[in-house]
């Protein structure tokens, strides 16, 4: 089975897969391989579509974004 999961808002329909790649990109961007990640927490606030996340490694580094991403 195939899920297509979306979040609508204000006439507004974004893919969690989108934002599951652009969390992917930076958290890329950082050094962090994913391979690395433990745990992956998204936060997506859809009346400003800013993207806040915490990943955990396996190793316990915690990297996350002090400024919001952003998807359109």
């Amino acid at each position: 089975m195939k899920i297509k999961l979306q979040v609508q808002f204000h006439n507004k329909n974004v893919e969690t897969t989108s934002i599951e790649k652009l969390v992917k990109e930076d958290v890329k961007s950082k050094g962090v391989k994913m391979t690395t990640i433990d745990t992956l927490e998204v936060y997506y606030k859809p009346e400003d579509t800013s993207i806040y996340y915490v990943a955990t490694t396996k190793t316990g580094e915690v990297v996350g974004n002090d400024q919001p991403l952003y998807i359109g």
